[in-house]
């Protein structure tokens, strides 16, 4: 018989993407459906528009109506809901969320008591992804009574120790009176609501935490030093770590980057093509002609405020100009945010320009509102170094594979990361990373310095350009000694012994910490792998 998982997000791909969470249920989903789980993904549609080709069930409750939209993407079933603030498109802003939690938390209230009416059976699980979930996860709770299913599973992405009001809870028929069982302090207990969200100081996490059968969070070391410093001890007899995965293979990503480049390619190049032609390419050629809509940035205010900023090789439409001349290249990507450490990176680059003028630098960047800064200081990054420098501010589909298949290192500098799939997707591509020493990236990224010519990167302290302007300069010219056979060249650029010393032992040293990195992520960071870990902690908790 198949085990029955609902799960719920304010996120899904391929409906409802604003960041990294958006992948993680679809593709656990998809890959469960694959070994006895029948899933089904229950989300705010954040859209009136619904399909008329998806089945509907319309439900009402004091005088507020909701509509559920059951449709399906590939072997996974969804349940959008409308109604309300869930038709509002902006999913996260400050004016509107409240408003959403309350109503899909009292709309997922209709769902567990009818159903029948959109075909779903009683659930055997139920997973919650952050803390937009923790009121949807006391309801289930409550209506599952003295139950042991359906169990429920709260898995924390990021933690925010976002302290909710108390009233939210009466708004979605909550009493704070309500008696039940929590498990606080390493024991079961029962206690009212209104006690257990005093303890918890009205943090969403630590409430999720007591009230779940399971905490699930993405990675050991996020769980082990992040989650038990703000949440306590209870972290650790209560929680667990599957790790986030992707579905990046190095040879999906090389036929993708064929599909859409090869012709010219070939025409350049011909048929045989290194990575080398690859970032030559990449460089200069489609940097500067992308397609007519790339960058993709759906904020039109924010591409305002970029356009009212730019200067050469930034131009007026968001495209750059192609560099003029190859050079070893370091990329990276991600959200503008404080989070990412693109701050650090911009001093670091600097310094490392000073060392190694051939780099190339290619900066993959989302620009969000709060990040203004950032971009003020990559904009004036491009234009001091014309030379070396490209900011990509927007989603540019055409080159975001081909970029990580023509990179000698991704640079992932972030001041805390609970996981980093940036830095797995690069590895995917081959492409070694220098990262911060800091939460899932400790975990997947290996020290060369530590694991010698098994490694598949270098870890670095966070917020210190300067051993990041260094690490960088090392990975660098190692990776470009060893793509050229020049070592000569660039020995004397590398300041660690450790690498100088293995570029000197292993002629191919490169290509060696390539498909490592492209190994490890293929034995220990797929969606396969993460749904394997998951079930087993579904078994465990239906025990």
């Amino acid at each position: 018989m198949a085990l029955n998982v609902w799960m719920l997000t304010f996120e899904a791909t391929p409906f409802v993407k604003v960041g990294g969470l958006a992948e993680v249920p679809t593709n656990l989903c998809a890959s469960l459906a694959g070994k006895g789980v029948s899933p089904v993904i229950i989300l705010p549609a954040h859209s009136p528009s619904i399909d008329p080709a998806s089945e509907t069930a319309e439900l009402n409750v004091q005088g507020k109506s909701y509509v559920f939209e059951k449709t399906a993407h590939g072997n996974v079933s969804f349940i959008k809901v409308h109604g309300g603030f869930l038709d509002d498109p902006r999913v996260y802003a400050d004016d509107v969320l409240e408003g959403k939690i309350i109503d899909f938390t009292t709309a997922f209230s209709l769902l567990l008591a009818e159903k029948e009416r959109l075909g779903l059976a009683e659930p055997d699980i139920i997973h919650f992804h952050d803390w937009h979930s923790v009121l949807p996860l006391l309801k289930a709770k409550e209506h599952r009574g003295t139950r042991a299913k359906p169990a429920l599973i709260y898995h924390v992405h990021l933690l925010v120790r976002k302290k909710l009001d108390k009233t939210l809870f009466e708004k979605v028929g909550l009493h704070l009176d309500w008696p039940h069982t929590v498990y606080l302090n390493g024991r079961y207990i029962e206690l009212p609501l209104r006690e257990v969200y005093e303890r918890a100081n009205g943090v969403a996490e630590r409430i999720g935490l007591a009230e779940a059968d399971k905490l699930v969070t993405v990675s050991k070391s996020f769980l082990e030093e992040d989650l038990q410093s703000a949440l306590g001890e209870d972290v650790l007899s209560r929680g667990t770590f599957v790790y986030n995965g992707t579905d990046w293979s190095y040879e999906s990503l090389y036929r993708e980057v064929l599909s859409l480049h090869g012709e010219k390619l070939r025409e350049l190049y011909g048929s045989s093509l290194s990575r080398l032609e690859l970032r030559r390419y990449l460089l200069l050629h489609a940097m500067g002609n992308l397609p007519t809509g790339e960058p993709k940035l759906q904020d039109d205010r924010l591409r305002n405020y970029i356009a009212e900023r730019v200067a050469p090789p930034l131009r007026d439409d968001l495209r750059v100009e192609a560099f003029r001349f190859d050079g070893p290249l370091l990329i990276t990507t991600g959200r503008l945010s404080r989070q990412k450490g693109f701050d650090v990176l911009a001093e670091a680059v600097e310094l490392l320009l000073k060392d190694l003028g051939e780099t190339r630098v290619i900066f993959l960047v989302l620009p969000i509102w709060g990040g203004e800064s950032y971009v003020d200081l990559l904009v004036n990054l491009s234009r001091e170094y014309p030379g070396n420098v490209r900011v990509i501010f927007g989603v540019a589909p055409s080159i975001y594979k081909l970029a990580h298949l023509s990179a000698d290192v991704f640079a992932a500098p972030s001041r805390w990361e609970p996981f980093g799939i940036m830095a797995v997707e690069a590895m995917a591509a081959g492409c070694p990373v220098v990262a911060s020493r800091v939460g899932g990236l400790k975990e997947t990224v290996t020290d060369i310095r530590k694991f010698g010519i098994k490694g598949t990167g270098l870890h670095v302290e966070p917020g210190d350009p300067y051993e990041l302007a260094d690490s960088l300069r090392d990975m660098l010219a190692f990776m470009e000694a060893s793509n050229q056979g020049q070592l000569e060249k660039y020995l004397g650029k590398i300041g660690d012994g450790r690498l100088a010393d293995l570029l000197e032992n292993y002629i191919d040293a490169g290509e060696i910490i390539r498909k490592n990195a492209i190994d490890r992520v293929e034995s220990y960071f797929t969606w396969e792998k993460s749904a394997e870990k998951l079930l087993a902690v579904y078994k465990e908790v239906l025990r």
